[in-house]
């Protein structure tokens, strides 16, 4: 079984698992562990993984134990109890607790992105003889969520959640024999809880959205875009954050915000799919998401989709057929202009979309496809991992750190760091605010980003500097490195 991404003239076709096509002959398996170690446990990954391990409970030969970095949510913390599985979090600070879970597993199954605490493990440290699978939660195309050929190159196998992945320049530059390790698995939290959705009667046309209510994901404009529909009983009703109240503020200047309703974090999506007349999902060019579980969910529900000529919304989209992909912002207003004059269009959209969502976001497939890569990785031999870039080792300092994660893309930065001379510093600076301004993806205080690096090592003189561009001095000598070897330990 194989995705096909169409992508600028360009056809991939690409093979989800060695076991699609014709099946494994799988060797015998018992209680093989799984060791999952993420950077935390919550959002749109933690979901995923979650309804994963209920799902493949008793089904399946692996048993599973999850490791968090950083926090594990309430969410994560019962569901463990109620599963089954080993939930610790809070481990940065603990590598050789990490180790020593690491000895023990058959598999490492790494939920990959970049995280300051992930890179600060993997750089840093010397694992045990083990397995090694990474699992790409982004798209690779913008930064500082972006590839590095160090990372790529880890582990057994490496498996994007999206086909869209291979066309990354890092990606695509990979030596033939490396490509040979390279999988795909969409992910996904499941859809049967979106898929019995019914429309309710309700008052007015509501154009909903759900999922990140953040400028690194929503796209800029999306007050703007909303504010220029022209239908007399439209409302916006915006579900999510974390931005949600600043954004909410910004809505005031479009008459007084009465059109737009924020709601914050919801537990029930159903609930407001249910009154959704469109999905109005406008992303930023810049996003860094592949599968998105919103888009599927309400696509489920026979919400029919109004998107943006995105990568990612283009591959799940089907224009005209499963919804409507907008060329542009002037598009995008006029798509849904034309399907609040064209109910049997909606009509036609929605039962399409439903189909095709069951379909791509189904949850048993995706159990399928790990447990296929699950025997065929239990075939490689246990060995020592190191990593390979230019930067590694336990005296790696923080801003090294963040450096080594944005690969090919950190000349701002890498300009900054290296340069001595009073007036190039200030230029550097000056190219790195102007990289800021390039997107919001950089001025996200998470998303792997200076803030993001910060944020965990704030006793990092060079990573305060980069975060807020007003320090006084940023002083490259060699007693920086002192200052950096005292960063707390999170």
């Amino acid at each position: 079984m194989c995705f096909v991404c169409h992508s600028k003239g360009e056809i991939f076709s690409v093979i989800i698992s060695n076991a699609t096509a014709q099946t494994m002959k799988k060797p015998k398996v018992k209680n093989h562990t799984i060791l999952h170690i993420t950077p935390h446990l919550g959002g749109g990954v933690g979901s995923v993984l979650l309804n994963y391990l209920e799902k493949a409970k008793g089904s399946s030969a692996f048993s599973h134990k999850v490791i968090s970095l950083e926090y594990a949510n309430e969410k994560a913390v019962t569901a463990s109890e109620k599963v089954g599985f080993s939930l610790v979090d809070k481990m940065s600070s603990d590598h050789a607790g990490i180790m020593a879970a690491i000895a023990e597993a058959d598999i490492v199954l790494i939920h990959w992105w970049n995280h300051p605490l992930l890179y600060a493990f993997l750089v840093r440290e010397t694992l045990p003889h083990t397995r090694i699978i990474f699992w790409s939660h982004i798209s690779g195309f913008s930064a500082p969520y972006v590839f590095n050929d160090p990372a790529l190159n880890y582990p057994d196998l490496f498996v994007f959640t999206s086909p869209l992945s291979l066309e990354v320049a890092e990606v695509k530059n990979l030596r033939e024999e490396r490509k040979k390790a390279l999988r795909v698995v969409w992910s996904t939290g499941g859809i049967e809880h979106t898929a019995s959705v019914m429309p309710k009667p309700h008052a007015g046309f509501n154009i909903g959205y759900i999922g990140t209510v953040d400028y690194g994901k929503m796209h800029p404009h999306f007050l703007k875009m909303s504010s220029r529909v022209k239908i007399p009983d439209a409302q916006f009703v915006v579900c999510g954050g974390p931005s949600e109240k600043q954004i909410q503020k910004e809505s005031m200047q479009y008459g007084k915000g009465e059109r737009f309703i924020f709601t914050g974090q919801i537990k029930d999506v159903s609930n407001y799919l249910s009154e959704f007349d469109i999905f109005g999902y406008p992303l930023a060019p810049y996003h860094f998401g592949t599968c998105e579980q919103a888009l599927g969910e309400s696509m489920a529900a026979g919400v029919p989709p109004v998107v943006l000529a995105n990568r990612t919304e283009r591959y799940i989209v089907d224009d005209g057929v499963t919804g409507i992909v907008a060329a542009d912002e002037e598009s995008y207003v006029r798509a849904i202009e034309g399907l609040y004059r064209n109910p049997d269009l909606r009509q036609r959209l929605s039962e399409n979309a439903r189909k095709a969502a069951l379909q791509r976001y189904s949850l048993n497939l995706m159990i399928t496809l790990w447990e296929n890569i699950f025997n065929e990785t239990l075939r490689f031999p246990k060995t020592k991992r190191q990593w390979t870039g230019m930067q590694r080792g336990k005296n790696v300092s923080p801003a090294n750190l963040f450096l080594e994660s944005l690969g090919t893309h950190g000349k701002e930065f890498l300009c900054s760091f290296n340069t001595h001379d009073e007036n190039d510093k200030e230029a550097a600076k000056d190219g790195i605010r102007k990289l800021y301004e390039s997107s919001h993806l950089w001025n996200s205080k998470t998303r792997g980003t200076a803030h993001h690096y910060h944020y965990f090592f704030p006793e990092d003189k060079i990573l305060k500097c980069w975060s807020n561009l007003t320090c006084i001095e940023c002083n490259h000598s060699d007693n920086f490195s002192e200052d950096t070897n005292k960063t707390k330990k999170r």
